[in-house]
Formats: structure tokens, sequence, C-alpha cells
């Protein structure tokens, strides 16, 4: 880093003529900025001159957050004299923070001999390169600190992203998919030449059979020079070409991935700087070429590792078919680097009860290979490398966490109500993986949210009516006598089928749940038959629509599903009951039409995390603005209100599934304003039944008009967790 900040203030300097650039970086344990790097000042005082977050020009650029541009710095009242830097000559002066996610990282700042104050094109010019700067430097700090901690066992490198999921989990992280890019790849050395030697013949030859296969494939299709390609890329990966280059790298040290990265930029930057504009495409096949190989690289390198006993899974962003991969009994923690609190990732953690934190984005994700990490899904902290003594206080929150947790189970099998004999129906959410999902049937009053999209996500193929007849059949059986809510097919948006690729700039505005299932009747007819064969004898079938915006969308539903009805008794020659309907309330449209809702269908269900999403306009898969996104936000706890007393004045079935019913403090809420009916992840079940029957609804109706007042998220979680702290509930709640 600090040769690239070296070589940023000579050509910032050069590019605006002027006669000197100096960047300073921010050190928030010693509460000072550090002089980094200088073209004009004295290169001496780099690393050992630090002004003060409140002292000096530096200190107020970076308080206020803004451009400071001054004439005459000297006679400014914030100017602190600083002999060592030689700055005497300087009287023009501008500084730029450089800011990435609201925090300040340093200051980039332009100085000048003469009076002047620098002009608007100057200025737009240093604060688009802050902006830029900003990324990068954060970037390079997790870097550092991954590589430091690997280095130094004794010292952590912690990072910072989202809470995805309670607890606490200490591990080794394993990469199920790396990012086979060239980006995520850091340069690093290697003491064994011949190995990595070996690893690059070994994806040089995998990839050239690669490049034979796709000639023979495409030689019906191309004339023989548009095919001459194939034979140049074979040339390029020749000893006397690019492969003699990356030889020379591994020799002088460098490992096979990064001698590739070396190689393989430096070439195409070559090509991109040509003028002819033939040549400059080369640049595209050079890439083309070492991204090839590099996958080779990596699927070479993964096949190697074995699964640590303690996995703690890290990838890009985690997928329903990645966890399918690990085995339960190994599986400690999850880590995204994307993602938020409430991503498809998150929600599988949850279900299956174990920490997971979302939103990770700053460091490369071949940085984790390998390391032991503390993952902590309460505060969303992870510790790379952390020293043995912080793993053992850790360890002893991790036993605290197991304590209060077998004092849930204790009463897992009383009735679910409140102190004063208010009764709640709690169910589950199910159906991410039913092998998983632990919680026995018996203790809970059914279940509240089937997702039906893993058996499709799992597979290479939509899978057949009879496959989802039997997987159906099963989870009805678990549960006799009682409903089991299944959500015909949900994909789209974060939930992808590997088969039936959905390409959106929105996706989650996009084509998703019913708007994909009613354009694809085949798809929604076969899966409405196979429940409804399912549900022969059984009797506890109910059918719930996702994503309904419109009431069109309700009748066409419900159209197909008397079509399927009728389809399955003539079939079978019997008479087959309608099961009940419901729709899921996520859509703010379909808030609005409620009554005629009520007429067409049976009940309606919540799902408080798009509803969240949809409401505050929040990609809750976006890492920017993932932090926005909050379940109690006043306007989503507003609405629920308003929800539930809308249903309850039209004898209108309604219940929550979504996260907001797993959480203590959302199942509190919801009970305060009139719900009794929760479906959650199974690992929450018992946690919440023991919280409700230790408060009383009076005492609830008191707290919800402080709640729904509150302006801001912060303000209803400060009044929840006093009122917990009240009833002495707070620390029994969480380690």
């Amino acid at each position: 880093m600090q040769n690239a900040l070296t070589g940023l203030v000579s050509s910032v300097k050069q590019a605006l003529t002027t006669e000197c650039c100096s960047v300073y970086l921010a050190d928030y344990e010693q509460q000072h900025f550090m002089l980094m790097a200088t073209d004009g000042l004295n290169p001496d005082a780099i690393g050992k001159i630090a002004i003060g977050f409140s002292e000096g020009l530096i200190g107020w650029v970076g308080q206020r957050e803004e451009p400071i541009n001054l004439a005459k710095a000297q006679l400014h009242p914030r100017f602190k004299v600083t002999p060592e830097v030689s700055e005497d000559r300087f009287s023009a002066f501008l500084g730029c923070p450089i800011i990435h996610h609201r925090k300040v990282l340093g200051v980039l700042t332009i100085q000048q001999a003469v009076d002047r104050v620098f002009n608007e094109d100057e200025e737009s010019f240093l604060v688009t390169l802050a902006a830029q700067l900003a990324s990068v430097l954060a970037n390079a700090e997790m870097r550092q600190a991954a590589s430091e901690s690997n280095k130094n066992q004794t010292q952590n490198g912690q990072l910072k992203g989202l809470p995805g999921a309670p607890g606490i989990a200490i591990g080794q992280a394993h990469i199920l998919e790396p990012a086979n890019d060239f980006n995520a790849i850091s340069l690093k050395r290697s003491d064994e030449p011949d190995k990595e030697l070996a690893h690059f013949y070994r994806a040089v030859k995998i990839t050239k059979a690669e490049f034979n296969r796709l000639a023979e494939r495409m030689s019906g299709h191309l004339p023989p020079d548009a095919l001459a390609i194939f034979d140049v890329y074979h040339q390029l990966l020749d000893a006397a070409s690019l492969g003699r280059e990356i030889e020379q790298q591994i020799a002088e040290g460098w490992c096979a991935k990064s001698a590739l990265k070396r190689v393989v930029e430096k070439f195409a930057r070559q090509f991109d700087d040509m003028d002819d504009s033939y040549l400059r495409e080369r640049g595209t096949d050079i890439r083309d070429l070492g991204q090839r190989v590099l996958n080779n690289l990596l699927d070479t390198e993964q096949r190697k590792i074995k699964l640590p006993d303690k996995v703690v899974l890290v990838a890009d962003n985690v997928t329903a078919t990645m966890l399918a991969e690990v085995p339960r009994e190994q599986l400690v923690a999850i880590v995204s680097l994307k993602g938020s609190v409430n991503s498809h990732a998150a929600i599988m953690a949850r279900a299956l009860g174990i920490p997971a934190v979302m939103a990770v984005d700053e460091l490369p994700l071949l940085h984790w290979q390998g390391q032991r990490l503390i993952v902590d899904g309460y505060h969303g902290h992870i510790l790379l490398s952390p020293a043995e003594a912080i793993c053992n206080e850790y360890q002893q929150l991790i036993t605290e966490d197991a304590v209060l947790s077998a004092a849930y189970q204790q009463e897992i099998g009383l009735p679910s109500q409140s102190a004063c004999g208010k009764r709640f129906s709690l169910m589950v959410n199910s159906g991410l993986a039913i092998e998983l999902e632990t919680t026995a049937p018996q203790y809970t009053d059914g279940v509240g949210l089937y997702r039906t999209e893993f058996p499709f996500i799992m597979r290479s193929r939509f899978p057949t009516e009879q496959e989802q007849v039997e997987l159906y059949r099963k989870v009805l059986e678990m549960y006799p006598g009682r409903p089991v809510i299944m959500r015909t097919l949900d994909v789209g948006g974060d939930k992808a089928l590997p088969y039936f690729s959905i390409v959106e700039e929105n996706p989650f505005l996009g084509w998703r749940g019913i708007r994909l299932t009613l354009d694809h009747p085949e798809i929604f007819l076969v899966q409405i038959r196979a429940m409804l064969k399912a549900n022969l004898a059984l009797d506890n079938l109910y059918i719930l629509l996702p994503m309904i915006s419109d009431l069109a969308e309700v009748d066409e539903s419900l159209r197909l599903i008397k079509q399927a009805c009728f389809e399955v008794s003539d079939e079978l020659a019997i008479e087959l009951p309608k099961p009940q309907v419901g729709v899921m309330i996520e859509v703010p449209s379909i808030m609005y039409q409620l009554p005629e809702l009520a007429r067409k269908v049976d009940f309606c269900s919540i799902g408080t995390n798009d509803l969240t999403q949809y409401l505050l306009a929040v990609d809750r898969n976006n890492p920017r603005v993932a932090s926005l996104y909050d379940a109690m936000h006043p306007a989503v706890l507003r609405a629920l209100y308003q929800l539930v007393q809308q249903a309850q004045g039209l004898q209108f079935a309604i219940s929550v599934c979504g996260e907001l019913a797993g959480e203590p403090a959302g199942v509190l809420l919801l009970a305060a304003m009139g719900y009794s009916s929760f479906s959650m992840n199974s690992s929450n079940l018992a946690k919440i039944k023991w919280l409700l029957r230790r408060v009383e609804m009076s005492e609830l109706a008191l707290l919800l008009p402080e709640v729904l007042a509150c302006t801001s998220a912060k303000h209803v979680r400060l009044h929840i967790h006093r009122f917990l702290e009240q009833k002495q509930l707070l620390t029994q709640l969480r380690a």
C-alpha cells in the first residue's frame, strides 16, 4: 500500500500541476491522522508526523467531512505549525476527506506557494479521486488485517459485518466456491516453487484439453479463420510465450495464482494501451485465457482441501446447495460476503440454528481459506486467527448459550400461552432442509410456512409430479391433524434455479413468486396436483400464494387450483376436498385491498422480510444499504398494527411467518398488537414459547403505544430492552 500511495501523490501533483500532494490516514486507536505519503513535504516526516483528530486543518477536514479550500492557509486560526513537515513555503491549501461507509479513513491534500483558491475543476477532481480511493483503502486495510493475523497468531484481525443469525462459533474457514476472479486474488509468496509449477502445468494441461473440445464442438459452425483463436490460445500457453513469464514469476517465489495474475494483468494492460483497436481487443483474449487457467488452478486446489472438523462456511453468497455439501455435524457458522440480515443465506442460517455474519465485502474471498475464525452472530463481528486466550473467552460464552438453550428446551412441551393465560399458535417455518430441522413436530401447532422451492433449487431440472408428491406427503404425515401451509414455488430475487436462469437488473422487483408461476401454468399446475395427491386421506394441506400484488393474480391462481382439483378428482375418480387457500402479505399494494382479499381467500400470512424491504425501498442483499433494512422501523410496525386491526374487523384469519415472528422483541410487539399466530424457524420456537410464558398481556398493552410513537428503530429497541430489563428477562435471553 505504501508504494501505491507514493505513486498516487506524485501522479496527482503532476496531473494538477501543483507543488505538493499528501495523504494522511486515520488511526482511530490513537485518534490522529498520520502522514503516510507526500510529494512536496519533507519525506522524512512520513510515518512520523501525526495530527490529532481535533487539530490543524487536517483535523478540521476530518471533522467537517467536506473539502476545505483556502487561499492563505497559514493565516487561518486552525492552521497548526509543524516544523518537521517543512510546509512554510505553501499558502494555498485544499484538503478532501476520504470517506468509506460514513467513516473517515483519511485526508487527501494539495498545496501551492501562490495565494489562491483552487478552482472548481481542481476541487471536483480531488473529491472524485478521494471517493474512489476510499473503497481501495478500506479493501487494503482488510487485506492487511488478514495478512497480519496469518503471520502473528496472537494478534486478532477483526472484521465487521451485519449480524445475520444469533450465536457464537469457533471454527476454520472453508471456501466452498471461491470467486474465480483475479480481483479476489491477493499476491502471495511460496517457498515450494516445484509444487507451484506442478499446479500450473496441471491447470494448463486441463485448459488446453478444454480448448480442444471447444474447437471440435464449434468446427461445424465457424469458419477456419475464426477457429484459429484456439490455436492462438495454445501458443500463448506454451513456454515460449505467457508460459515462460509465469514460470519465471514462480521461480522468483510467487505462488502459481499470483504468478498467473501478475503476468496476465501485465500483458492485458499493454494491449489495452495500444492505439490499434484490433490489438486492444487482444487484451480481452488474454484475460479470457487467464481466467480459464485460474478456474482450473482453483478447482484443483479445491479438490485437495479436506473439510475441517468445525466448518465456518465462507462464500461470496451462500446458497442452499453450498449448505447441502457440508455435513450438518461439521457446519458451525456461515459468513457471506454479500447479503443482509434477511437475505436467503441468513434465513437458512437461522433455520439451522447456527450463527451467521453477512455483508463482509471488504476482504477478498481467497484470504479466508484455512483461517481460524470466531464468528459472533450477535454483533456481526469476525475475529481472524484469534489468540488462544480470546478463544477461551468466547468458548465460555458458547457454554453459557448452551445452558440457556437447555432451559428453553425444558419448557418446550408446555402450553403456548402468556402468563395471564392468553393462548398463542406457535408454528414452524420449514422446507429449507427438512432433514436438518430438528424440533419435534409434537411440540408445534403445525407448519406456518413450508418453502417448496428447496427441492427445485437442489436439482438440475424441475422435479417431476411424483417426486413432489412423495416429498409433500412426507411433510404432511409429520403433522397429522395440524395445518401444513405450503407456499407455491417462490423463486427469483435471491433464490435462483440453476437450470432456469433469470437475469434482471432489479430481481426483487421483477419476475418472481406468483408472477413467474402464473406465466408458466405448467409448473404451477404440476405443483398443485402434487400437493393435492399428497394430501389424500390426511386433509391438513393449506396452500399459500407468494408475492401477490394484484387481485387479478388471486383470481387466476384460484382458477388454476380449481382446474388442478378437477384433474386430480377425474384422474383418481374420487371426490377431492378443496384445501384452504391463503395469500402472503408482502407487497404493500395488497395491504390496501384486504376487504376484497378476505372475500376471495380463507386466510393471509404476513411475510415481514419482503414487506420490510418494499416499504423501506431497501434491497436487503445490497451491503451498501443493508444497514437501513430494519423490521423495527416505525413505518413497518405501524403497517403491521393497521393490518391486524383491519383483519380482526373483517374476521379474516391472519398470521405472521416472517423472521420478525422468531425474534424475542418482534414477537412481543406482534402479540401486543393483537397477533396470536406466529410461524418461525424451529431453532427459535423453544425460546419464544419460554418468553411468552413470562409476560402479561396488560404489560404489553402499556408498551405498545410507546413503541408506535417512536421515530426510529433505535428508539423502538431501547423501549423493548427497558421492558425486558424491568422484567429481568434481558440477561436470560442471551449469554
